[in-house]
């Protein structure tokens, strides 16, 4: 729903998206995903945290616009425009971004959180753009955003469908 959250497919044609799947692939198989964690004690990519596969199990990669593929140069232009159209309509005063690559082992999980920290208002909105290729119900991770807090209900979710991207209020929304 608009009042929760912005859906938009096909935020990327279907070969950036391809393409941005095989980078993720490619960093896993040569070591350059590690395992996320929950916590933090500084911004994006220089921040530490605590891993715990039973509150957060994927792997991670984050993005150095100093070094990436053709793809990945497009996904930033376009959060780039993101940002600036967000700024521009609705005033957030965003003046930075930080993006990651996520891969989720089967079976993997993320618990209930905010991506907003308690004592630091930095991230404002958080977008999740999904490179998943023939994703099929019965593969689950969907997003869950809870409506009401932490409350269980209501809640809305969104299909990890290749080319979708959600954006939400980071500190508002639980997922």
């Amino acid at each position: 729903p608009a009042s929760v959250s912005v859906i938009i497919e096909h935020f990327l044609p279907p070969e950036t998206i391809e393409a941005l799947g095989s980078d993720a692939k490619k960093l896993q198989e040569i070591g350059e995903m590690r395992r996320a964690g929950t916590g933090q004690t500084g911004i994006g990519h220089n921040s530490a945290a605590t891993a715990d596969d039973s509150i957060r199990g994927d792997f991670i990669h984050w993005l150095d616009e100093t070094a990436i593929s053709p793809a990945q140069q497009q996904y930033l232009q376009r959060m780039e425009e993101l940002r600036v159209s967000l700024n521009q309509s609705f005033f957030l005063g965003l003046f930075e971004r930080e993006s990651h690559f996520a891969i989720y082992p089967p079976g993997a999980v993320y618990k209930k959180h905010l991506d907003q920290f308690q004592d630091n208002s930095h991230r404002q909105v958080s977008c999740v753009l999904y490179l998943n290729q023939h994703w099929q119900h019965e593969d689950g991770g969907q997003l869950r955003l809870y409506l009401d807090g932490e409350n269980p209900t209501p809640y809305f979710d969104t299909e990890p469908i290749g080319g979708t991207m959600i954006a939400f209020l980071s500190g508002r929304f639980w997922h």
